[in-house]
Formats: C-alpha cells, sequence, structure tokens
C-alpha cells in the first residue's frame, strides 16, 4: 500500500471518529449549517478568548492566593491504594529519583555496594522531616519497606519487596541515618529500582502497621500536604513551610478531578482552572488550537515514560503464530498515525521500552504492507477473520486512541482481519482482561521506576504475572532466559546488552506493537508561569503567579 493510500485511510478514520460524535440534522442544508457553525463558533471564540483575558488579568496575584489546575482522574486514589496519591502531588518521596535516565538521591543522599552487588549500603538524608514532625531516619526507611509485604494493591503500580528489592535476603539498620540490604543473587541497578514508585515513604503515624493501609490521609515529606480531599473532586494541597529543601512558589494548590475532556477544556477557557495536567489531560491537537486561537494560554509538551501499543491475547489460535504478529506490525505505518492523528508531535515506537528509560534500545523497524499481506496469507489462507479489539474508554478519549483504533480497522482489513473496536469502561475493560474475553487492546501504559527487569518479567515471562492475569499468553522460551538472567549479572554495561536482546526478541517476535511515544502535554493560563511538565505530571513547586 502507497502512503498516499495510507493517508487518506487516516483521513477517513479521523472523519469517521468525529463524525461519531455529532447528531444530524435534516431540516438545513449543507449551507446554511455551514454558515451557521461558522457564526457560532467565531462568537464563541471571542467569548471565550474575551473571559481567559479577563482571568488572566484579574487583580494581582500573590503567593497566598490559591492554584487550580485540573486532572482527568484523581490525584488521590485514597486509602485502599498502596501510594495513596501520585507522585505528581508532591507529598511523598522515595529513596532515589529518575530524572529522564539520570537517577539523583533524594531520601537517600547516597548508596554503595559490594563487588559483586549483593551487599547494598544507603546513606539516609538526616534533615528531612514529615509533616507530623517525625524524623526521617533508617528505622522509618525499613518499617515503609516492611508496608510492601502487605500486598496492597494499587492503580499506578506494584508495590511489593519482591518488585523494588529482588530476592533480598534481609536488612538492616547500621545506624540512625544508614541501612544495608543483603540479596540472595545480584542486583546492579538497586539505584534504579528504588527509584520513583519502587520506594515510596510515609509517617509511620499514617498507616497500620498490620496491614500496610493508609487510615487518613498519607503525611510525607514533599514540599506540600494534604489537607483536604473529596473523592473524585478535588484535593487541597497545602505548603510544607518545613520542607528541607527549596519551598514551594504557591502556598496553595486545588487540583480538581475533572473526567469529561470537553469539561477540563471548558474550565480552563473561562478561568475556573489555571491549568491542566497529568497523563491525557488534553489532547495534542486541542491544546496546540487552543493556544492558536487564544493568546491567552501556552503549552508545554515534555517528554513522557507512556508509550502506545497493541497487546495482544496469544490464545488466539492465529495471533500465537509469530507471522500474524509480524504481518500487523508490518501493516501499521507508524509514521502516517504520528504525523496525521499526532500532528507531528509524536515520535514512532519500534522499541518496548520508551526513550525515557536508560536502556531503551533504538530498534528503527519498516513499513510495509505487500510483505504483512503475504504473512497474514501465510497464515489465514483465503478466510477472514473476525477478531476484537477493546480499548479503555479513558484511554480512548484521553489519547487519541479512537481515531487510531478507527485507522488500523481499515488497514487491518486488507490482511483479511475484521476488527470489532470496542471501548469499555476501566472496569469491564479489567474484566475482559482478566477473563481472556478479547484479540487485542490498544492501550498506553508505561513502566513507573528506572530499571526494566520487574517490567520484561511482569509482561511477558511465560510466568509474569501481567502475561497471565491480563491473558496476553505470551511464551518465548529466549525471553524466560534473559529475563531470568539479567539480575544475575554483576556488570551495569552487560546487564545493559542483556536489555537490550530483549528488546530486540520482543520486536523480532513481534510481542506487541509499539506504535508511538507519547508527550506529557500540558496547558496554562499566562496568568501563571513555571508550569513545566515532569515525568509525572507537573513541577508543582516551581508555579507562581505572574507578577
Amino acid at each position: 500500500m502507497k502512503k498516499k493510500h495510507a493517508s487518506l485511510l487516516l483521513a477517513a478514520a479521523m472523519a469517521a471518529s468525529v463524525i461519531s460524535g455529532c447528531g444530524n440534522s435534516a431540516n438545513n442544508s449543507a449551507a446554511e449549517t455551514e454558515k451557521t457553525e461558522t457564526i457560532a463558533a467565531a462568537a464563541t471564540s471571542a467569548a471565550e478568548e474575551t473571559t481567559a483575558a479577563e482571568a488572566a488579568e484579574d487583580t494581582e496575584k500573590n503567593e497566598t492566593d490559591e492554584v487550580v489546575i485540573a486532572t482527568p482522574r484523581d490525584a488521590v486514589q485514597g486509602s485502599g491504594d498502596a501510594y495513596y496519591c501520585w507522585e505528581g502531588a508532591y507529598v511523598w518521596e522515595a529513596l532515589t529519583a529518575n530524572n529522564g535516565g539520570v537517577i539523583d538521591p533524594w531520601l537517600a543522599k547516597s548508596w554503595e555496594h559490594n563487588d559483586d552487588c549483593t551487599e547494598w549500603t544507603f546513606n539516609l538524608r538526616d534533615d528531612a522531616y514529615f509533616t507530623d514532625g517525625v524524623q526521617f531516619n533508617a528505622d522509618v526507611c525499613l518499617k515503609n519497606i516492611e508496608r510492601w509485604g502487605h500486598g496492597i494493591t494499587s492503580t499506578y503500580t506494584t508495590l511489593s519487596i519482591e518488585k523494588s528489592l529482588p530476592n533480598l535476603d534481609k536488612m538492616e539498620k547500621v545506624d540512625d541515618f544508614t541501612v544495608k540490604f543483603t540479596f540472595t543473587q545480584p542486583i546492579t541497578t538497586l539505584e534504579y529500582v528504588l527509584s520513583d514508585y519502587g520506594s515510596p515513604m510515609y509517617s509511620p503515624n499514617c498507616f497500620d502497621e498490620e496491614t500496610g493501609v493508609i487510615s487518613d490521609y498519607a503525611i510525607g515529606t514533599g514540599p506540600y500536604k494534604i489537607v483536604d480531599h473529596v473523592e473524585s473532586e478535588y484535593v487541597t494541597l497545602e505548603r510544607n513551610d518545613n520542607y528541607y529543601g527549596e519551598n514551594g512558589k504557591v502556598k496553595t494548590f486545588k487540583i480538581r478531578c475533572i473526567p469529561d475532556a470537553e469539561t477540563r477544556v471548558s474550565a480552563l477557557k473561562s478561568g475556573e482552572v489555571m491549568g491542566l495536567a497529568d497523563n491525557g489531560a488534553i489532547t495534542m491537537d486541542a491544546a496546540k488550537n487552543l493556544c492558536d486561537t487564544d493568546s491567552s494560554f501556552e503549552m508545554d509538551s515534555t517528554p513522557s515514560h507512556m508509550t502506545e501499543y497493541i497487546m495482544f491475547n496469544d490464545k488466539n489460535e492465529y495471533l500465537a503464530d509469530k507471522r500474524m504478529r509480524a504481518a500487523f506490525n508490518l501493516a501499521t505505518d507508524r509514521d502516517s498515525i504520528c504525523s496525521v492523528i499526532y500532528g507531528g508531535l509524536l515520535q514512532p515506537a519500534y522499541s518496548f521500552l520508551s526513550t525515557q528509560s536508560t536502556f531503551h534500545l533504538d530498534i528503527q523497524g519498516t513499513y510495509d504492507m505487500e510483505q504483512a499481506k503475504a504473512l497474514a496469507k501465510e497464515v489465514l489462507g483465503d478466510k477472514t477473520v473476525d477478531m476484537t479489539m477493546i480499548i479503555r474508554s479513558s484511554t480512548a478519549s484521553d489519547y487519541n486512541c479512537k481515531a487510531v483504533a478507527e485507522y488500523l480497522k481499515q488497514v487491518y482489513a486488507e490482511l483479511g482481519v475484521n476488527i470489532n473496536i470496542e471501548i469499555v469502561d476501566s472496569s469491564l475493560y479489567k474484566e475482559r482482561q482478566q477473563e481472556g474475553s478479547y484479540d487485542m487492546t490498544l492501550t498506553v501504559f508505561g513502566i513507573n521506576n528506572a530499571d526494566p527487569t520487574s517490567t520484561f518479567k511482569q509482561y511477558f515471562a511465560s510466568e509474569g504475572n501481567s502475561n497471565k492475569t491480563l491473558n496476553y499468553n505470551y511464551y518465548n522460551e529466549k525471553i524466560d532466559e534473559l529475563v531470568a538472567k539479567a539480575p544475575t549479572i554483576a556488570d551495569v554495561e552487560e546487564r545493559s546488552k542483556i536489555y537490550d536482546e530483549i528488546q530486540q526478541e520482543l520486536f523480532d517476535d513481534s510481542a506487541c506493537v509499539p506504535i508511538c511515544y507519547q508527550i506529557n502535554v500540558n496547558i496554562h493560563n499566562k496568568a501563571i508561569t513555571h508550569y513545566a511538565g515532569k515525568t509525572f505530571g507537573v513541577g508543582l513547586p516551581t508555579i507562581s503567579w505572574v507578577k
């Protein structure tokens, strides 16, 4: 298929996606409708620009004035969640931080290990205090790690001792601000594994020692603290004036949960909120259009740890065949998807690990429709088969995945596969995965710490938890061997080569179809400044009102 053909299909898919959300009017001519819509759009645009400008030119603001930000999901998941709130709330902190692939000290100020990487010693900060006055020290650190062993689930990622401290033999307090971990096998990248969501620390006063459940509000050492929360509505964050580092510029933030995309954008236009944040808060084309039509707004885009994928259920007899998966891989024109649907702002993806991973392997694949058709014919013969693609509803709207799915449906039809797209809510999506009642998913996700070992194991090892419970049912003997081998390699460079092998094998075997590397799109009213995107959300401590 020619590139022109692919672009036409993409345009048709996007048009279909838009049309599916429109009503019909039998009484107006096309010309009258267009005229009416043009006048209405102009009036609405002028009104919205005036409102936003007025919000930006309101009375002079200072640090005591609250800044309101909107996100698609509640920034606080609550007591039943292992993390309680997302990292972007700046409430809790971890031992180490992943800053664009560079591991920096956080609550641990330094670390060292023995020659074979079976003993690691972490030197902790002695000036960090939780917002309830408890000092962070070795005892608190070890209590938190014991909490990870209680099996508390999370919507963010798995928190467990086995994931964060694999093959742990013992942990001990060396002195008040030093802890030591001993492992039965070498672990060369522990500082990566413990970064961010790998080692959250909370005051022992806020969680039950027996269950690990956070009883009231999470209490951390971060630059902000939770002072009010109404589930699925908002959370209010107040500056921690006793923070050991640089204080936040704004005294109070309110982060509103607005799940509906149109309502979020309307709130921004009206001045109800000053910015949008979090994964999928606004589509790139919507943000760009708003900034182009209203000078009151500014967009910030930064690389994300999130990647868009097609994941297969290999229980399907055809998808269990490597040739069929390869056909889908070759038929996916990533360049056209990135340029047409995503406006040229995203990069085509071929490697499973995102570009934000230290261990990302730069794989350059190809688009070859003729080869794809040939492989599909080897598997299907002259048959046409039906396959179901499920998409979580929030993913479909927040990442423009509906348009991508409509395009892929048309393309894959040329392979002899009739794709039935089903967009379902989160609970049904999870249920369908656990039941295995789907053939493929179109999804967006990322890894939440800097070491990929547990992620490779989780998704692609034959006994991996997600591989089994989410019914990917992937089996590759070489992957099993490499995933088992990686943690035993003491030398970081040699271990990195194992990660390269894993990524290359996943690509060669078409274990999944990475489509594009996402970016964080954050937009804000120019009444505030230093609204910079981070790996998780935006940098709240740097935000300030424009003087």
